[in-house]
C-alpha cells in the first residue's frame, strides 16, 4: 500500500495516508473529498555507509522542509 501526502482544498489541512487500490482518501479534519495529492519524497540511501541527511527538492534537510515529507516545491509549477 503506497503512502501519499495530501492537502485538502476545502480546509487547507495536510496529511499523509496509506491508500489501497480503489480507495478514495478523505480529509482527516473536515471529511472533504476535494484533495490535492502532493509529491512525497523518500530518503535516498546513504553511500558508502555515510549518514548523509535526506534532502528535499529545495535543498533543505527533510526535517526542516515542508513538514518532513511532503514538499511544495513541485506544486508551484
Amino acid at each position: 500500500m503506497p503512502l501519499f501526502a495530501y492537502r485538502c482544498r476545502a480546509c487547507g489541512a495536510e496529511f499523509q495516508t496509506l491508500v489501497t487500490a480503489g480507495e478514495t482518501p478523505v480529509c482527516k479534519a473536515c471529511e472533504s473529498l476535494d484533495l490535492e495529492r502532493k509529491l512525497s519524497l523518500i530518503a535516498a540511501p546513504a553511500k558508502r555507509g555515510d549518514d548523509a541527511p535526506a534532502l528535499a527538492a529545495c535543498g533543505a534537510p527533510m526535517e526542516a522542509c515542508c513538514g518532513g515529507g511532503a514538499c511544495d516545491a513541485f506544486a508551484r509549477a
